[in-house]
């Protein structure tokens, strides 16, 4: 069964204010990551479509997996979690992932 990875960020305010198009292109570089590459079906990013429900989180991102196999070869790989400590970490006051079959 596919599976869909969600994972919504609060972009600092000094990011929002001074970086964001660079932390935008920085997040883009993500489909270009081997694992993605070979795993992941569907990457998109964008901003909430309605920010008065967003409780903050002002950046996400959408991805779909064949399986659940692909879908944890995609989480687990040191290159993905490299991503994740180096781009989103030191971006953003919070994170949320979420993960569920369809």
């Amino acid at each position: 069964m596919p599976i869909v990875h969600i994972v919504l960020v609060k972009v600092k305010d000094s990011v929002l204010t001074n970086g964001f198009e660079e932390f935008k292109q920085k997040c883009s570089t993500l489909s270009s990551v081997p694992i993605a590459i070979q795993k992941a079906k569907l990457i998109r990013w964008g901003p909430p479509e309605y920010p008065g429900r967003n409780q903050g989180f002002n950046w996400g991102l959408y991805t779909l997996f064949d399986s659940k196999a692909d879908y944890e070869a995609y989480r687990d790989d040191e290159e993905h979690r490299n991503f994740s400590k180096t781009v989103i970490l030191p971006n953003t006051d919070d994170v949320l992932a979420y993960d569920f079959e369809i």
